[in-house]
């Protein structure tokens, strides 16, 4: 799940607390940043701390949820886009994918089913229909 986060004391990029269950609670943070209040009438300054937070129950140890950080928050990123998006950018990357795959098979003259004999220079389907009139 991503989330905006913030925090009285510094966030780290990771912070890991393993589970008695064997399992991970793993909090992944972008863009955190020290935001730093004025003081008011109500309220002295005072320090608030913020980023994006990715928070993850993995079956991980320490060193491997460090390792894996950009790819985890990535993959939590994605999952976590409302799902009309998640299917216009799959409907989007399949007519993509489509249009490449035509473009590849057309080559550069755009003709698919050209069936010529690059050593003879005959079209196959001509010469198969030439033998069948002999018969």
């Amino acid at each position: 799940m991503i989330q905006n986060v913030s925090s009285a004391t510094p966030l780290e990029k990771v912070d890991y607390h393993l589970r008695d269950d064997g399992l991970a609670d793993i909090r992944i943070r972008r863009n955190i940043r020290t935001v730093t209040h004025d003081a008011t009438d109500n309220q002295p300054e005072y320090v608030e701390y913020t980023a994006v937070e990715s928070y993850q129950v993995l079956p991980l140890l320490e060193q491997e949820a460090i390792d894996q950080a950009d790819v985890l928050f990535e993959g939590d990123a994605t999952s976590s886009r409302p799902v009309p998006d998640r299917v216009s950018a799959l409907e989007q990357a399949s007519l993509d994918n489509a249009q490449l795959l035509a473009d590849l098979m057309a080559g550069g003259d755009g003709d698919t089913t050209d069936s010529t004999d690059p050593d003879t220079g005959k079209n196959a389907a001509d010469d198969s229909a030439d033998n069948k009139n002999k018969e």
